[in-house]
């Protein structure tokens, strides 16, 4: 089974469970990233690798009102669209993302990075994306290369994680500026550039 399927699979079975298994972890997260983004009110989002949408649902809140969201799980999604009173969800993949060239002032792929089946397609797709100008944000875990490969090995749908060199390599790939790295958790880190 390919990696995209194992991730439909995957996140299909914990869809119900996944805000009471990870919810409160993962918005510690979600929060210290948008508060270090400082995203202008008027920009347009996306968060690539919606999920339930928390993260969305938290840009929400903070008055961000042109907002997008994109996953491949339906039932991830079906979750979102009962929390989500303003932002646009859609069945996708980063891989082939449908919206137009330069079209978000931001991408933010949180905790989902790891689970593309082609980061290359995926920085290729929010490259086009975004405009000039714009940022992308990539916040993922990483525990150490031993580890890694570990956690790569026994988390279904997991393409492998990457350490802050291989990130910084990745952005320097497909032309990201003032590319900055931070740790955002214990094993999380924020790697942020600008097109």
């Amino acid at each position: 089974m390919d990696i995209k399927k194992q991730n439909e699979v995957f996140f299909g079975k914990i869809a119900g469970y996944y805000d009471i298994i990870f919810g409160n972890w993962i918005r510690k997260t979600q929060i210290k990233v948008i508060k270090s983004s400082k995203i202008d009110k008027s920009s347009k989002v996306l968060d690539a690798g919606c999920g339930t949408g928390n993260f969305l649902s938290l840009l929400e809140k903070d008055n961000i009102k042109r907002l997008y969201g994109i996953d491949i799980s339906k039932e991830m999604l079906k979750i979102a669209k009962h929390k989500l009173k303003i932002s646009k969800i859609s069945l996708s993949s980063v891989e082939s993302l449908k919206f137009k060239s330069n079209f978000f002032d931001y991408i933010f792929s949180v905790d989902a990075f790891h689970h593309y089946s082609s980061k290359e397609k995926a920085m290729e797709s929010f490259h086009r994306v975004l405009k000039s100008g714009g940022k992308l944000a990539v916040v993922d875990l990483t525990f150490g290369d031993f580890l890694n490969e570990i956690f790569h090995r026994i988390e279904p749908g997991n393409s492998g994680v990457c350490n802050k060199i291989q990130m910084r390599g990745i952005f320097a790939k497909y032309n990201f500026k003032e590319v900055k790295q931070s740790k955002i958790g214990m094993f999380t880190v924020m790697t942020a550039g600008v097109k």
